[in-house]
Order: C-alpha cells, then sequence, then structure tokens
C-alpha cells in the first residue's frame, strides 16, 4: 500500500487527516501507552512477597477523536456517513494504518483492529456542521507493525554493512541462504552465532525456529550444536556469513517486519 501523509491515518479505505477531507484528527490515545499486562506471578505461602513469573500483554486499545465538518448539510451528512461506514462493527480484524511523526520511526505503520464502540452528540455544534466523535479500536495482538518490510543482505565474500534495528520488539527474520556449504551467520557486535550443516540453500524461520531446504524438507536437526537462533534487539548489528565452499559466493537474505509495543 501506499506511504500515508504525515498526521493521516487510514482505515477500510477512509483516510482522515488529509487537505482535503472533512474529516480531520483531533487526538488519539493508546499508541504511545503500554498494553496491560497480564501477569503470571504467584502468591507466595507465608512468606512476603511474589514468585516472578513471565508477563505477557493483553490487547490494545486505540481511541481515535475524529473532527467532522461539514460547508453544508450534505456535506456533513455525506461526512458522517463515510465514517460510520467505514468503523462498523461486526468484521474481522483490518489493519489500522497511520503514520505519526515521532512513532513506528514516523513511516507508516498499522495494527490488526475492529472498531467497538462510537460516540457522538446531537448538540449546537452539530447543528452547525461541527461534531467531535470518539472512535474506539481493539487489536488483539498488541504489538505495531511497519507497513514495510524490513531487508538486509549479506555476502560470504563481503559482509553486511552495519544496520540499525528500529522496532522495540526483537527482530526474528526469515533468512534465505543460498549456495552454501555448512554455512554460519554471526553478528559481530554481539558475537552471537547460527550454523547449519548442510550444503545447498536453506531457509531459516527464525520466529518458528525451522530450517528447511529449498525443496521445502525440514532439517531443523541440522542446526549446528551452540547456535543462536537469529535475533535482534533495538540497535545497531553488522552481519558476516561464512561458508566452506570458499570458490562459490554464498548470501543470506534477511527478512523481517520491525515492529513496537
Amino acid at each position: 500500500m501506499a506511504e500515508l501523509d504525515e498526521w493521516t491515518c487510514e482505515y477500510s479505505g477512509l483516510v482522515i487527516g488529509s487537505s482535503d477531507s472533512a474529516l480531520s484528527l483531533a487526538r488519539v490515545d493508546g499508541l504511545l501507552s503500554l498494553p496491560d499486562v497480564r501477569s503470571s506471578d504467584l502468591v507466595l505461602v507465608q512468606r512476603d512477597g511474589l514468585w516472578p513469573g513471565d508477563d505477557y500483554l493483553d490487547g490494545r486499545t486505540v481511541t481515535l477523536t475524529v473532527e467532522v465538518y461539514g460547508r453544508t448539510p450534505g456535506e456533513f451528512s455525506d461526512a458522517w456517513g463515510a465514517l460510520t461506514s467505514a468503523y462498523r462493527t461486526g468484521r474481522g480484524e483490518m489493519p489500522f494504518r497511520f503514520r505519526f511523526p515521532g512513532i513506528a520511526a514516523g513511516e507508516t505503520a498499522y495494527i490488526m483492529a475492529r472498531p467497538r464502540k462510537r460516540g457522538g452528540s446531537v448538540d449546537l455544534s452539530f447543528a452547525y456542521g461541527v461534531s467531535a466523535v470518539p472512535v474506539e479500536l481493539f487489536a488483539t495482538d498488541p504489538k505495531i507493525y511497519a507497513a514495510t518490510l524490513r531487508t538486509e543482505r549479506v555476502s560470504s565474500r563481503v559482509g553486511a554493512p552495519v544496520f540499525a534495528q528500529r522496532g522495540s520488539d526483537p527482530a526474528r527474520p526469515v533468512v534465505e541462504i543460498t549456495d552454501a556449504k555448512n554455512p554460519a551467520l554471526k553478528d559481530e557486535l554481539t558475537g552471537q552465532t547460527f550454523g547449519i550443516t548442510y550444503t545447498g540453500s536453506v531457509t531459516v524461520d527464525s520466529a518458528a525456529r525451522t530450517v528447511r531446504t529449498s525443496g521445502g524438507g525440514d532439517i531443523t536437526g541440522l542446526v549446528t550444536p551452540g547456535s543462536v537462533w537469529p535475533e535482534y534487539e533495538a540497535g545497531k548489528h553488522r552481519l558476516t556469513l561464512t561458508s566452506e565452499a570458499e570458490d562459490v559466493e554464498a548470501t543470506a537474505l534477511l527478512k523481517w517486519r520491525e515492529a513496537w509495543v
């Protein structure tokens, strides 16, 4: 999808905030705040404190305050109709796309969400063609995702330059390694290395923790002992790829979608 203009958002095909629109954003709540934490701490019996467990995030609630304008009753009615049509209930989650400088590196990003509430009052302002409408979206997945995939290419002959992983959530890329013999992918800045005892082309899915051949066969069991699955925290990284077939250039193409919480 196309990059949005700054300070605009889009849901179900309706763009809010563009200069020629009768709909503008007055306020957005829930994108900067951390979703509620679901803790698994356990109560200690006859002792002070708790036994620390893992923390997980609940869903994310985002509330838009949309200002609806109309120079004529017809224009005002059309704007209200467009808003209620786009933000209607009863459908599955859809991408709520936005571009707000300071969030998600200032580029177009999205959450998967669905409308849960909509407000509005018929008052004096409404009679004059102006209305402030709170619209609540709920995302079962609390993460904010970059709209475009991030890619980095590494060669066994020329290492990749230093790159910055911008997402606050660790990147777990899909790595396509080609023309390699017993390859090893190393982050020179952290020292973490991932290797596979195999000759040919493979696809490493860091999130699923699987390795498959170009034919689809599962060879996860051939991961080199002591390997750390490719995972990159926010910050700088520099990758190198080694292959025992020195006469052939091996490459690794990393793909991931940056995410923030």
